[in-house]
């Protein structure tokens, strides 16, 4: 059964006309709903054009507006809510803090996973903030080993809903007396972020088998001492690594920080990597695999212009050639594990700043992939892909 596309009455969502673009609002299946990044973009008929007004508290406002209609249109409220990611443009950091108190009037006192970062900028330029959500429909339980820690923000460690767990992203750190004190080396932060997921995990009586999705946001200051990263990853994970996605962005809301790990983990069912026979000399050596199959959740590994069977980039600077080979490569995880393009409810991707030249050319991409099916997406430029001559990444989940 592919994905059901959640259809949204125009008239309880004014903002925009979606039919010129190549995503959805929401994507369902298996009570897992995932909404499309949402910015304070509006039509603006004075001026023809879609705008985002205000500063960074009014377009807040907007965001959480918006979401709500989705979730309404999803049969769902904030109180499913599971997991948000905003995705800051660095202008709006001295106002992002005040952002809380308005997530606490949607949100509520419900428990919800959560990241933020700073993108290198938004897709509109205009806009302050992009926030995405994921929801469920199911009972949710708390998941938090660290107490009255998190009292005073509007986040907690963990979620779980029907055996997924749905954490928020961490920055590895030493405390002393109480004061935090932040590494400088990638791999110690790296391993104590994964101090703190453990944790979580145990919390929820599971464990790193179990993660089947990781993505590791990178602060400029980090990218040298990345791979070494690695050796954390192995000591966590002792083989049964997860499907993952390393994001160079413009800088992490904590500036000591180096890596913020984000990650999810299915504790139902049976746990299938995928394994594509002409690739696995390239991921022998790699710490993550092209995807995870767990429960009703399969998770992609970011993909970019790369042939697997050289490690070779395709492409050029060409933007559309490099889109076009990533969702190639997208495409053929999905064959492999016996899903199709249909079942994907949700893409993420993510454009080096030297690819927004060619970057509205990438919709007729995903017309050839997705048909008129579109998944929820959200789109962002970020400091650079890891390979600098790479210009455009995308991560994907598929649902059945």
């Amino acid at each position: 059964m592919s994905k059901n596309v959640i259809e949204v009455d125009p008239d309880k969502f004014p903002w925009l006309d979606l039919r010129r673009y190549t995503f959805c609002l929401a994507a369902e299946n298996s009570g897992i709903v995932y909404l499309s990044g949402q910015t304070a973009s509006e039509y603006d008929p004075d001026s023809g054009k879609v705008v985002c007004k205000g500063d960074l508290l009014d377009q807040t406002r907007v965001i959480y507006e918006k979401l709500g209609v989705v979730l309404e249109a999803a049969g769902l409220s904030f109180d499913n809510v599971v997991q948000t990611v905003d995705y800051v443009d660095p202008v709006a950091l001295p106002q992002y803090r005040q952002t809380g108190e308005i997530r606490r009037q949607y949100l509520g006192g419900t428990p919800v996973g959560s990241t933020g970062f700073c993108v290198e900028r938004l897709l509109r330029p205009d806009a302050l903030m992009e926030v995405s959500a994921i929801a469920m429909s199911g009972e949710k339980k708390l998941i938090n080993p660290y107490g009255d820690q998190f009292s005073q923000v509007t986040y907690v460690p963990g979620v779980e809903v029907d055996n997924i767990v749905w954490l928020s992203g961490f920055i590895g750190y030493d405390e002393d007396n109480g004061v935090r004190r932040y590494s400088r080396d990638t791999n110690r932060q790296v391993e104590q972020s994964y101090g703190i997921i453990g944790d979580v995990l145990k919390a929820a009586g599971s464990g790193p088998g179990d993660v089947v999705k990781s993505l590791d946001y990178i602060a400029p200051q980090a990218l040298l001492q990345y791979a070494d990263s690695a050796a954390a990853r192995r000591d966590f994970y002792q083989g049964s690594y997860p499907a993952a996605t390393g994001i160079s962005i413009n800088r992490l809301l904590r500036p000591e920080g180096h890596v913020e790990v984000e990650t999810i983990a299915v504790k139902s069912g049976n746990r299938e990597e995928v394994h594509i026979p002409e690739w696995d000399q390239r991921y022998r050596n790699l710490t993550y695999h092209p995807g995870i199959r767990k429960g009703h959740m399969l998770q992609i590994s970011g993909q970019a212009a790369v042939d697997h069977t050289t490690g070779e980039s395709i492409g050029g600077f060409d933007m559309i050639a490099q889109a076009d080979k990533a969702y190639e490569n997208i495409a053929r995880v999905l064959s492999e594990a016996g899903y199709s393009m249909d079942d994907v409810v949700n893409t993420i991707e993510w454009i080096a700043p030297n690819g927004m030249m060619g970057y509205r050319g990438t919709q007729e991409v995903r017309r050839k992939y997705f048909g008129n099916n579109f998944p929820s997406a959200t789109g962002v430029i970020i400091h650079q892909i890891l390979r600098p001559e790479l210009l455009f990444e995308v991560t994907a989940v598929a649902l059945v």
